[in-house]
C-alpha cells in the first residue's frame, strides 16, 4: 500500500516541485523521507555551500548525526538512535547549492534561512542530573551502587 503511495507521489513530481518553493531545479528521489515531519539534530547553525553535479545521485543527512555533513554516512541505521532518514535527490544543473545543516529547512535539502531560528544554546544547558524511575527494585540497586542519592522521589 505504501508503495503504490510513493509511486504516486512521484507521478506528482511538478506539484511536488511546485510546492517546495526554493527547491527548485533539485528532483527529490526519496519522497517518504523528505515529507516525514520529523526534523533532526541540527549539525550546524548555517548553509554548506556545495557543488553538486547535475544527474549524480545524493544522499542528504536529515537527522544531523553524519560526520559526512552534509552528506550521510548511515549513522541513522543504529537502532534506537534516530526515526529519520536521508533524503536522496538530484540536480538538474551542475553547480554551487547551499546545503541546510541545521536539518530544520523546509525545502529539504535546500537551505531555506531556518538556521536564524535555530538556538544557539548548548543542547544540554537544561538537562537535569536527576534520574527518576518507577519504583524499580533493579534501579535502586544499580542508583545506590553508583553512589545516587534518594532525592524528590528520584536519584541524583
Amino acid at each position: 500500500m505504501l508503495g503504490r503511495a510513493c509511486q504516486k507521489l512521484q507521478a506528482a513530481t511538478p506539484i511536488t516541485q511546485a510546492a517546495r518553493g526554493k527547491a527548485r531545479g533539485v528532483i527529490v528521489q526519496s519522497y517518504s523521507a523528505d515529507v516525514l515531519p520529523y526534523k533532526g539534530t541540527p549539525a550546524a547553525g548555517k548553509s554548506n555551500r556545495v557543488r553538486l553535479e547535475a544527474n549524480k545521485t545524493y544522499h542528504w543527512c536529515s537527522c544531523g548525526l553524519s560526520i559526512t555533513q552534509p552528506f550521510c554516512d548511515g549513522t541513522h541505521k543504529v537502532p534506537g538512535l534516530t526515526n529519520v532518514r536521508p533524503v536522496s535527490f538530484q540536480v538538474e544543473k551542475t553547480g554551487d547549492y547551499p546545503l541546510c545543516d541545521c536539518k530544520q529547512t523546509g525545502t529539504r535539502p535546500i537551505c531555506d534561512g531556518k538556521h536564524s531560528d535555530v538556538s544557539k544554546a548548548p543542547r544540554d544547558k537544561n538537562a537535569t542530573r536527576m534520574v527518576a524511575f518507577d519504583e524499580s527494585p533493579v534501579y535502586e540497586g544499580v542508583a545506590h551502587k553508583l553512589g545516587y542519592k534518594p532525592k524528590n522521589g528520584g536519584f541524583q
